[in-house]
């Protein structure tokens, strides 16, 4: 079990600083599918997030803007500690279809490039609350909404944005561990081996290939995954369903 749980942090922090998500949404339905519980996959993903929002917020250190990012950590924070309560008696399978349609729209969105007419920071903050909410919810680090949020509401590029959403990531995912843990759902030893993988992965590609890869590249990246995310909540809603 211990070398699914290596290889899955390595996948999920590889993926993670490319494109400004967690990657829990790597490591969760693979240690489910290994045959561990949802709860105790999302909070071991949640522990390992941590380490690779940490180590992407060293190498991305230059490009963030401190009084933004700490407004939207600490909207953020309390949505994740709210969420991770909730999550342990109220998560169903609605929240998935939700959730599923959500990654979809925004996909469409980015690829048509629709940005609001003005300004909107109201709106930003409303997306990284649900982001955080989200986040501690399916253990995914909430960066499929924050980079969004971002890009169309802040205007940031989505290089840039997918640094910020790593620095929001990081309490985000510090709170949702430590809440998780609190409930006694947190297995420490199936987290740290996540963590080891999910450092390894964060490393490499935060420090050797995202700087070669210019912002038109990240958003590509980041439109296929919100795609192949959604879609995989939708079929798997779906499966639910009809079996």
């Amino acid at each position: 079990m211990y070398w699914v749980a290596v290889l899955a942090g390595f996948l999920g922090g590889f993926l993670g600083p490319l494109i400004g998500v967690g990657g829990g949404v790597v490591i969760v339905p693979i240690l489910n599918l290994s045959g561990v519980e949802f709860q105790t996959a999302v909070a071991a993903s949640l522990f390992s997030i941590a380490v690779t929002s940490l180590t992407s917020i060293y190498n991305y250190r230059r490009s963030l803007s401190t009084s933004l990012l700490l407004r939207y950590m600490a909207f953020s924070v309390v949505a994740a500690v709210a969420s991770a309560f909730i999550s342990v008696k109220f998560s169903g399978s609605w929240i998935k279809l939700i959730y599923g349609v959500y990654l979809i729209i925004i996909g469409v969105v980015l690829l048509l490039n629709k940005r609001p007419g003005r300004p909107a920071p109201w709106l930003g903050y409303m997306l990284v609350f649900i982001g955080g909410f989200v986040s501690s919810l399916f253990g995914v680090g909430g960066g499929t909404i924050f980079v969004p949020a971002l890009i169309l509401v802040s205007g940031m590029e989505a290089k840039i944005a997918a640094a910020m959403s790593m620095g929001v990531i990081l309490p985000t995912a510090l709170a949702s561990t430590l809440t998780y843990a609190w409930l006694g759902v947190l297995e420490l030893g199936l987290a740290v081996f996540i963590a080891l993988g999910s450092f390894v992965g964060s490393f490499i590609a935060s420090r050797y290939v995202m700087p070669r890869l210019g912002s038109s590249s990240v958003k590509r990246l980041f439109v296929g995954y919100v795609f192949a995310v959604g879609v995989y909540y939708l079929w798997s809603n779906l499966a639910l369903a009809l079996s």
